[in-house]
């Protein structure tokens, strides 16, 4: 087998085009790149360097922002099917931050869309319209984020609840039982607690636009750099099934 093949054909590249091939896969990298740009236009604006750097940095966030809305159309009806499939949870916390979350996502989606049509001079809308949807996207989705991070909290106490009823329970299970009941409760701890990170960063992002901070655009985007980075690792382990 020739070099060019060797290379071609390594388990990494095969690797990524399979993430590549899925729209979260590349929806997480452009957004890394985004929010990354973000942060170097910051940089690069308070280092005093050429406008032309900065404006080419600001055109590839743009740009990128405005393909992943693209890619988003028609996204909004799988988060509303998945507010739907909430419904059938048993338990009314998972059940009422799930819908939340969902419909919150699902809103958010569809007015980010609205935007796409003005951006994209698809559906131009006047000045104060567009300004309204964007403080509504914004809105929904801190809702649905915030919904995310409850549920994640309340998820980590039903956990944290298990764990000292396994451990309670010592004496009267078996060691190999007990441990893997353990192990098991402390990798879905460890996942939730990545989640609950990964949002708690995130919900950042939308609470700027709406002015509850005043954080610079250079940690927004190192906050958005790092975010889609872990949603990149989340979609790397759902698609290759990694172990977490």
């Amino acid at each position: 087998m020739t070099v060019v093949h060797q290379l071609v054909l390594h388990p990494a590249i095969t690797a990524t085009l399979k993430v590549g091939s899925t729209t979260v896969g590349r929806d997480k990298l452009y957004r890394a790149i985004q929010y990354y740009a973000r942060f170097l236009a910051y940089y690069c604006l308070r280092k005093g360097y050429s406008k032309e750097t900065v404006a080419r940095l600001q055109a590839l966030k743009s740009t990128l922002a405005l393909s992943r809305k693209l890619m988003r159309v028609g996204k909004p009806f799988e988060h509303l099917q998945a507010a739907v499939k909430g419904l059938d949870l048993t338990d009314p916390v998972l059940k009422f931050t799930t819908v939340g979350r969902q419909l919150g996502y699902a809103g958010y989606l569809i007015n980010d869309t609205l935007v796409w049509l003005h951006t994209a001079k698809v559906r131009p809308f006047s000045a104060p319209t567009i300004a309204t949807i964007q403080q509504r996207a914004a809105r929904l989705w801190f809702t649905g984020i915030a919904f995310s991070l409850v549920s994640s909290l309340y998820k980590l106490y039903g956990l944290q609840q298990r764990q000292q009823a396994v451990s309670r329970a010592q004496g009267l299970s078996e060691k190999g039982e007990k441990s893997a009941d353990l192990r098991l409760i402390q990798t879905q701890q460890a996942a939730v607690r990545y989640q609950l990170t990964q949002d708690a960063l995130d919900i950042l992002l939308p609470a700027g636009t709406l002015g509850y901070h005043q954080l610079d655009d250079g940690i927004i985007g190192l906050i958005g750099t790092v975010t889609s980075i872990m949603g990149l690792r989340s979609q790397v382990q759902k698609v290759l099934g990694v172990a977490k």
